[in-house]
Formats: C-alpha cells, sequence, structure tokens
C-alpha cells in the first residue's frame, strides 16, 4: 500500500540515522549550532556577506510559468466582432441613401402625372488614424535563460496586445475632438451625427435610454429595441461592462423558478446565467466587455498619467462655479439636489493631467439649475486638446473622491457647451457620477465595420545600439454608417428596478 503522506523517517538526519525527534542532547545542540543554515533570503542577496552559513548554495526557486495580472486576449470583445474591410486611402468615404423622397401626397387623377420626388444621398468620411507603441530588447536578454521562453516572441506578443487594448476601448470611446490623432469611436460617431440638430436633441432622443443610476432591465431593452425597429432596423447585440450584465441578471434571482428533481438542483448548482434577451423583435445577444466599464474615480493626490501630459487647467479667478436656475432641458431635480465640488483635468494625446479642484467651495446644486463652469488651459510644453470634467458624488468632500463625467474639447471650451456662452461648460446633470453606459445595435455591415489600411504588422527599427527595436502598428477607423440603429443607454448604475 502506497503511503498517504511523508513522515519524519523520510528525512536525512531522522531517527534512522540514531536521532530521536524531540530528544536531544549537549551534544546534538552543538552539532546544530555548527549546521549549516538555509536562512530565509535567496541567494542572491547574500553577495559579499561572511555570516550567510548555508544560503549561497541555495538554488532559487522560480515557478516556471508566468502568471497573468492583467488582461488576456479572450478579454478582447468587440474588435474581435466588428466586421472589417480592407481600407485604400487614408480618408475612407461612404455613401448614405437618406430618402427615397418626401412622403407626401402620392395618389392622382385619373390620366395626371404624378408629383416628382428625388432620392437623397449623402457622402460622408472618416479618416484614417494611426495606432503604434514601440518596444525593445536588449542583445543581452535574448542571450540569457527567461522563465518565459523566448524574449523576443513575448515582446511582440506584448505589444500586440497593448495595441489591441488601445484599439477595443477607443472602438467604445475615441473621439477626434478630443483627441485629434484618434479616430472617432462609435459612440462618438453617433454623437456627432447629423441626425439630430443638436447635442440637446441628440441627448433627449428615443436614441439614449437613461437609466438614472437603476440597473440595466427588460423594459430598458424592449424600448431601445423598439427605437431601432421604428428607425427601420432591428436590434440583435448589446455590449456592456460585465457589472452592467451581473446587476441585469440580479433582477431574475427574486422570481427565478427553480425546476426540482434536476442534476443542477440535486448537486446544488444555483444562480442564472443570462446569454440572450428575447425582445417583441426578435433575439438579443449580452456581450460582456472589460473595456467599455467606466473610468475610474480620481482624488486631488492622483497623478498625471504620463509625463507629456498637458498642465493641468486653472479654475477662473472671479466667477469658477456659478449656479444658473430656470434652465430649460436640464437633468437637475430635487431629488438631485445638494452641494457638489467639481474638479477638472487636461487632456492630450499623451495622456491625461492631474485634477485641478475647486475646493473654496461647494456648488449647490438645485432643481432646475445648471452649473456653470468656468476655467481656462494651463498651459505647458504639451498642449491640452481637451477636458475631463469630475465631480463628487452629492456631499461628498473636496479632498474625497472625484468622478469622471464628460469630455469636452478646447472648441467646446472657446464657444461654450451645452448652451452656456463663450470660456463656459456647463452641467446640466446628462450624466451621474460612478456610472456606466451600455450599447444596444444592429450588429452587421449595414451599420458598423472597421476599414482597416493595413494589418496589424511589427515593423524593425534601425539598429543603433546592442538592442533589437520594433513597432507594432495597426492603421484604420471604424464605422457608424446608421446612427439611429444603436441605441445608448447612460447613467446605469446598480440599483435593481
Amino acid at each position: 500500500m502506497s503511503k498517504l503522506s511523508i513522515n519524519l523517517s523520510d528525512y536525512a538526519g531522522g531517527a534512522a540515522q540514531g536521532a530521536e525527534y524531540g530528544v536531544m542532547g549537549m551534544e546534538n545542540v552543538d552539532q546544530l549550532n555548527k549546521a549549516l543554515s538555509a536562512g530565509d533570503i535567496t541567494g542572491r542577496e547574500t553577495t559579499d556577506m561572511l555570516d550567510a552559513s548555508g544560503a549561497p548554495l541555495k538554488v532559487e526557486s522560480l515557478e516556471k510559468t508566468l502568471k497573468h495580472l492583467t488582461f488576456r486576449e479572450t478579454d478582447i470583445k468587440l474588435w474581435k466582432d466588428v466586421p472589417k474591410k480592407a481600407a485604400f486611402n487614408t480618408v475612407e468615404e461612404y455613401q448614405q441613401q437618406v430618402s427615397y423622397g418626401q412622403d407626401r401626397g402620392g395618389f392622382n387623377n385619373e390620366g395626371e402625372l404624378p408629383e416628382e420626388e428625388d432620392s437623397v444621398y449623402v457622402r460622408r468620411a472618416q479618416l484614417v488614424k494611426y495606432l503604434g507603441v514601440t518596444k525593445s530588447v536588449t542583445h543581452q536578454m535574448t542571450l540569457v535563460n527567461s522563465a518565459i521562453g523566448p524574449v523576443m516572441d513575448k515582446t511582440i506578443k506584448d505589444g500586440t496586445m497593448w495595441i489591441l487594448r488601445k484599439l477595443n476601448k477607443s472602438l467604445y470611446f475615441g473621439n477626434e475632438n478630443i483627441v485629434p490623432q484618434e479616430f472617432n469611436g462609435y459612440i462618438a460617431q453617433q454623437m456627432q451625427s447629423d441626425a439630430w440638430a443638436s447635442y440637446a436633441a441628440y441627448m433627449d432622443s428615443e436614441n439614449i435610454v437613461d437609466l438614472r443610476g437603476y440597473a440595466l432591465s427588460e423594459t430598458a431593452i424592449e424600448s431601445a429595441a423598439n427605437s431601432i425597429v421604428e428607425n427601420f432596423g432591428l436590434g440583435t447585440q448589446i455590449y456592456g461592462p460585465p457589472a452592467v450584465l451581473s446587476n441585469f441578471v440580479k433582477n431574475f434571482y427574486g422570481n427565478k423558478f427553480i425546476q426540482p428533481n434536476t442534476a443542477a438542483t440535486s448537486n446544488g448548482v444555483m444562480g442564472q446565467r443570462v446569454q440572450a434577451f428575447d425582445s417583441q423583435f426578435g433575439q438579443i445577444g449580452l456581450n460582456h466587455d472589460v473595456f467599455f466599464k467606466k473610468l475610474p474615480s480620481k482624488t486631488p493626490a492622483s497623478a498625471a498619467t504620463s509625463a507629456k501630459a498637458p498642465t493641468k487647467p486653472a479654475w477662473d479667478a472671479t466667477t469658477p462655479i456659478a449656479i444658473v436656475t430656470g434652465v430649460a432641458g436640464t437633468k437637475w431635480t430635487t431629488a438631485d439636489a445638494g452641494n457638489y465640488y467639481y474638479a477638472v483635468s487636461a487632456l492630450n494625446r499623451f495622456g491625461e493631467s492631474d485634477l485641478a479642484v475647486y475646493s473654496a467651495a461647494a456648488a449647490a446644486a438645485v432643481s432646475g439649475c445648471a452649473v456653470a463652469l468656468k476655467f481656462a488651459d494651463g498651459g505647458g510644453a504639451n498642449a491640452a486638446t481637451g477636458y475631463r470634467i469630475y465631480r463628487t458624488k452629492v456631499g461628498g468632500a473636496a479632498t474625497g473622491e472625484f468622478y469622471p463625467l464628460y469630455e469636452v474639447s478646447t472648441d467646446d471650451l472657446t464657444r461654450g457647451y451645452d448652451g452656456a456662452g463663450a470660456g463656459i461648460i456647463r452641467d446640466l446633470n446628462r450624466f451621474l457620477p460612478d456610472c456606466d453606459q451600455c450599447m444596444l445595435l444592429q450588429f452587421d455591415e449595414e451599420v458598423i465595420e472597421f476599414a482597416q489600411l493595413a494589418p496589424l504588422m511589427k515593423m524593425d527599427l534601425a539598429v543603433l545600439s546592442p538592442a533589437f527595436r520594433f513597432m507594432v502598428l495597426l492603421y484604420g477607423t471604424p464605422f457608424l454608417y446608421a446612427p439611429k440603429k444603436l441605441v445608448r443607454f447612460i447613467n446605469v448604475g446598480t440599483t435593481l428596478a
């Protein structure tokens, strides 16, 4: 019979060699004092030490499997799914048929010539943008043994994963108005579309479902699906952060029917996985994407994300924040009234500055108001191209957590934003702090696509030192051909309906 475990007799120096464990004479103690001890330090930490006993002889024990603490290729969702086509120019154009003619008349008298109607066509374009990262491996590193295998291969893969992460995020959030070097993601293309007369009209349209802090629900999805059908489309896929879909599933926990005498029940397998939603107009797939989740909150101590980020903005010295009452279309209600602190950061293609917090006084928001924010560019070697507006939760402190709400361009600040005058950015409470968003769309080549000027590539750089440097590059731009066949859910929270 094989042993279930090892025991003391299996170790050298045990009872088999004449030592009785637990009982030692002085001679044994003297021998123990003279014995080499391994200690609890690694061999490399014993350099030049004369009192490290046997530690310098130790061979380091390192697990050979690399443990991933970051994302994996399986986390790249939207980029893998989106239809792709080849691009042949740095400006990619497409055509839209807007109308078959005006919907009027049509019936005629006998022998009468019908009224003439012209179809309406529009040509649009998106600029191809260039995404890339430089990686480097020293010649010496390629010669040493590595626990992760060939270092050059691993570095190429790491560069590719870096590109895919940025690409997948930008398919949602890219906005060339904020960062000119970025392409316009699907949200930006919808928001900038002339399908709506103004930004306010877009935000109040049926293509925006504002959940105001509630979790995604069946009712919200059904309403969104109906909106797409009324715009001559068919919603087929939802993409959203994992938390959004997780909270959607929780809606069913309280009234879930548990079928007895099944294998899952007898094995104690509980919970529910909702893989699709059956709307009145067809089945809608549910897809979670970690790169669609909300941006993290920050504090006044949060550092800039890059040494080349712009200098943080400067609040106006006289009227940095003002409360304007009686504003049409505002989302501030009695339930939202209270004191809030604001902060703003500057953005450019390199990153985001630290926060410029207005800590002198809280903004006392009331029902029907707008909060007017006045600040100026902070300058710096690398100019800002946009700004991100932050706000605390109601009753928050100037030293506490600030949550990103929305972004504006430098041009928005110059002209005034959301109904404000020149130099003023308004907060109409359209976006709530600490909330997610997701989207439902008709997921096919009629609505979305990605035009790629060249395949994802590796380009070697000149060897100017004992190091191999290369770039990983991707050129392309997404298209949202039919903005009204996408519905955007905003302010998705955790409160169950």
